[in-house]
């Protein structure tokens, strides 16, 4: 029956694809995401096997998708994520943003009301695809061991430019040659990138809390770390990479109602 179908959000960007579906109460069924490696598509039509698409009466997007998938409504990212994130955690202060190519800060008033959005330029330094391109260098298989392998150190780090990958990589050459462990290059490559970030669009002017990190990069615990001490403030992490897909399905939801719901895949 209409009533009886759940809604599905996709959000596909520069370097991943997330997936969300949410039942008739707004609860999340299942969400899902991974790196498309250069083949959106493909790994879209992967993810989506991972759903019962019969029990879908409708598909929203986030903007930034290209036309990969019939929807039923297409959405802001940026108010995606303020949809989610405010149906998870309620009013917030602050969303800060860290995907694969872009990263932002999203301000809001005492009352919860929208302010403004600061984002880095085109820039990929402080995002995601930085640290991939410097683990390759490392020889690590990716953003996950450098994270996991920079939560390990024990000793000093370096300091690594992290505005600018070519920088990047001649301070790379010079702390393998002081000796520094891999552990503690990945350590400083990851405070390099927090740094960055505060630098870029916090400018001295500290973001209300509670601040929710979100994007691909707030799954880096070494990051988190250097961020909420250059902060000052705790982070929310909620571990759900899947913010914009959420908040595309949400606000469908409101758009769509039960009545007007149909299969969306009958197989």
């Amino acid at each position: 029956m209409p009533q009886d179908l759940n809604l599905l959000g996709v959000d596909v960007g520069s370097v991943s694809v997330s997936v969300a579906e949410i039942d008739g109460n707004l609860e999340i069924v299942h969400s899902v995401y991974a790196f498309h490696k250069g083949e959106p598509r493909r790994c879209l039509d992967d993810l989506l096997k991972e759903f019962d698409l019969s029990s879908i009466g409708g598909i929203a997007c986030a903007s930034s998708t290209p036309p990969l998938v019939n929807s039923e409504g297409t959405y802001d990212d940026l108010v995606c994520l303020m949809t989610a994130c405010r149906h998870l955690h309620g009013k917030v202060g602050s969303i800060l943003v860290v995907g694969g190519e872009k990263f932002g800060l999203i301000r809001f008033d005492p009352q919860g009301n929208y302010l403004s959005y600061r984002e880095n330029t085109s820039c990929a330094a402080g995002t995601g695809s930085f640290l991939d391109q410097q683990a390759l260098r490392l020889r690590l298989k990716g953003i996950e061991e450098l994270s996991s392998v920079a939560s390990g150190n024990q000793g000093d780090r370096p300091q690594i430019a992290s505005r600018c990958a070519v920088f990047a990589k001649t301070d790379l050459v010079h702390a393998q040659q002081e000796g520094y462990t891999v552990a503690g290059i990945c350590d400083g490559l990851c405070y390099g990138l927090a740094k960055n970030i505060v630098d870029t669009v916090v400018s001295g002017t500290k973001p209300l809390a509670p601040i929710v990190f979100v994007g691909g990069v707030s799954l880096n615990s070494s990051v988190v770390r250097h961020l909420e001490s250059l902060l000052g403030e705790k982070l929310i992490v909620d571990g759900n990479a899947a913010h914009g897909a959420l908040g595309a399905a949400l606000m469908l939801h409101r758009d769509l109602p039960p009545a007007k719901r149909r299969p969306w895949w009958s197989g």
